[in-house]
């Protein structure tokens, strides 16, 4: 007999083919949509977080596999010397193919794990965004990890919620268009510490990048 895990995992994975099927045939309908600006004109000051160097380029192996639209891969420092690596990977039009991975597939590599999932609330103006947060672990070493999708007037954390939402809007709003947010560092302050930094970075990312996504 299956366990209830087993059964809700099978359920699951059934409701993503059908939700990918649904992408595929909606990919043919809905519209691409355009940045008002490219992504790497992102604020280079956020607050009291000022950009660090330049922009990182991702490697053509990991762009063949992500295929964004446009992308940024930005490094920002706060007073306190703590750094954050923001990247933002925006699809004018997700097809097979071509959408968002979640980090929780991309993420675990050369060595890193990740050790513990959950989600945290950050205030927005008109309520609560919920976002995901990954404790990633190598030997002693550990990394906090804050991403969310964000595109279309949404804030989502939950990826299958994301994925009905992209068949919903190409069916009724003709575009599917989307974006990946990750805050990455690490925790030699301690996992509160970073946490709480990144939740102040992303407070200040989540209407800036409204302002360059398409129009809700």
């Amino acid at each position: 007999m299956s366990s209830p895990r087993a059964t809700r995992g099978l359920f699951i994975a059934a409701g993503l083919i059908i939700v990918a099927l649904l992408l595929v045939a909606v990919g043919q309908e809905v519209t691409p949509q355009k940045l008002a600006r490219p992504l790497d004109q992102l604020p280079l000051a956020l607050g009291s977080w000022r950009a660090l160097g330049p922009d990182n380029p991702l490697d053509q192996s990991t762009l063949k596999v992500l295929r964004p639209s446009d992308y940024v891969l930005r490094n920002y420092i706060n007073p306190k010397g703590q750094v954050c690596a923001v990247f933002i990977a925006f699809f004018a039009l997700q097809q097979q193919g071509q959408i968002i991975h979640s980090p929780r597939h991309c993420l675990p590599g050369s060595g890193w794990q990740i050790t513990k999932r959950d989600k945290v609330r950050l205030q927005g103006p008109d309520g609560p965004w919920l976002l995901n947060h990954l404790t990633m672990g190598r030997n002693l070493d550990k990394l906090s990890v804050l991403y969310w999708y964000q595109g279309r007037g949404r804030i989502q954390a939950d990826e299958y919620r994301d994925r009905a939402y992209l068949v919903l809007d190409g069916m009724l709003r003709n575009r599917n268009d989307g974006s990946l947010v990750r805050l990455t560092m690490d925790t030699t302050r301690g996992m509160a510490q970073a946490l709480a930094q990144q939740k102040e970075l992303a407070a200040l990312i989540i209407p800036a990048l409204e302002k360059i996504l398409p129009p809700s």
